[in-house]
């Protein structure tokens, strides 16, 4: 059975929606209004997904939502009147998986739900590969720069300025990305002032 924390911001359709999720067997285990500390109330209450209702999803609302989700990892879908492209963008900038606009019957609540899950899960793998890829490049042009260091000041093969690198992450248990940096930050530290 899905578990959901119902977000109420505005007039909402909240006692119909709590009905419909209730029919399709979707358990309501919290609910808030806006204002509230929903990082810790998402916590609290660990549902599988949060759900937002509202007539006009307001902007400080979506962002709060969206970035309490995101720290604890639950997706959040909001169920809307406002069909406007602009209300979608808004929404789907801010993380919304899935927005939802007008009355969805009780028989496509769960899977609506559950594609909204899945979503989140593809998104968030896609932002985690995204991050490593950018880390690795960020790693490579320290490793780049502390080679170049390395080769200059001590005068020796790029090699031998890579092999220096690797020794000193062993010993440090550090990605050599951290080697790297820290070789180029303490190389201009001792730089002319």
């Amino acid at each position: 059975m899905l578990k959901v924390m119902l977000l109420n911001d505005g007039e909402g359709r909240a006692a119909s929606l709590r009905q419909t999720l209730a029919a399709a067997g979707v358990r309501v285990v919290a609910e808030a209004a806006p204002g509230m500390d929903l990082a810790a109330a998402i916590e609290d209450a660990a549902p599988d997904v949060v759900l937002i209702d509202s007539d006009a999803p307001g902007r400080d609302t979506l962002e709060y939502v969206c970035v309490a989700s995101e720290h604890s990892d639950r997706p959040v879908v909001m169920f809307t009147g406002d069909g406007t492209r602009a209300a979608i963008r808004e929404a789907l900038q801010a993380g919304v998986a899935a927005y939802v606009v007008g009355d969805v019957p009780a028989a496509r609540i769960e899977s609506l739900l559950t594609v909204a899950i899945e979503r989140f899960a593809v998104e968030k793998s896609r932002r985690e590969a995204l991050r490593e890829a950018k880390l690795r490049l960020a790693d490579r042009q320290w490793v780049e720069k502390a080679k170049g260091i390395l080769m200059q000041t001590r005068s020796i093969s790029e090699d031998e300025a890579h092999r220096l690198l690797r020794e000193r992450a062993m010993q440090a248990q550090k990605r050599l990305g951290e080697v790297a940096r820290e070789v180029v930050e303490f190389s201009q530290w001792l730089g002319p002032g």
